[in-house]
């Protein structure tokens, strides 16, 4: 699993992208795929494992998970230069299904890496439905108006900022943090990277056999 840029080939497979738009992943997911599958279907699989099951032998698995993204992120070679801001989970701290995974993911390379910065420069006003159980999937505006700009946060923010999140699939999430953190931030750069890309056309050949 290697960083790699979307790019004109794959871009338009994540609806909400636009060409200004530079995100980065390390590996490729495939929808309604098992553990078994790939790679990266394994580690995504284990990563997003349910908190509700903290406790059980399974649970070494997300922790697994957890570590080994957190060695991805970490072979990102300048990231001396960028802060990483993480995309809220769906559900407030409050919510005894919040699930903290990729600050915590931050957390390990900031042990690791002296230097290495990130911040929770957006939080939630309210609890929302995980975007992967709902068919009626928000619009990037929509995500945008339950989120909330940290300005605490913000003091001392390095000039590039790296939108960090699971999985891209829309690109819904994304946008809708781009756009609160320019609105803030209009002068600074914004990335997004990535664990893993949904591989849409992995699910268009599934649909069409």
């Amino acid at each position: 699993m290697r960083l790699t840029i979307i790019d004109e080939l794959t871009r338009g497979q994540h609806y909400h992208l636009d060409d200004d738009d530079r995100c980065y992943f390390f590996g490729e997911y495939t929808a309604r795929q098992g553990y078994g599958f790939s790679a990266t279907n394994d580690l995504i699989h284990n990563f997003k494992k349910g908190v509700e099951r903290r406790g059980r032998a399974e649970y070494q698995y997300k922790v697994a998970a957890i570590k080994r993204t957190a060695e991805l992120i970490t072979t990102i070679s300048n990231t001396d230069v960028l802060t990483f801001v993480p995309i809220p989970p769906s559900k407030c701290p409050a919510d005894p299904l919040y699930d903290s995974r990729l600050i915590n993911v931050l957390e390990l390379c900031q042990q690791n890496r002296p230097g290495f910065d990130f911040r929770e420069l957006i939080t939630q006003k309210a609890s929302m439905p995980a975007s992967h159980s709902t068919g009626n999937r928000p619009t990037p505006e929509q995500i945008a108006q339950n989120y909330i700009f940290n300005h605490a946060a913000a003091i001392g923010i390095r000039n590039n900022i790296v939108i960090f999140d699971d999985v891209l699939t829309a690109g819904s999430h994304y946008k809708a943090m781009k756009t609160t953190i320019r609105l803030h931030l209009p002068n600074h750069s914004i990335i997004g990277v990535f664990v893993a890309r949904t591989a849409r056309e992995a699910e268009w050949l599934e649909d069409l056999l």
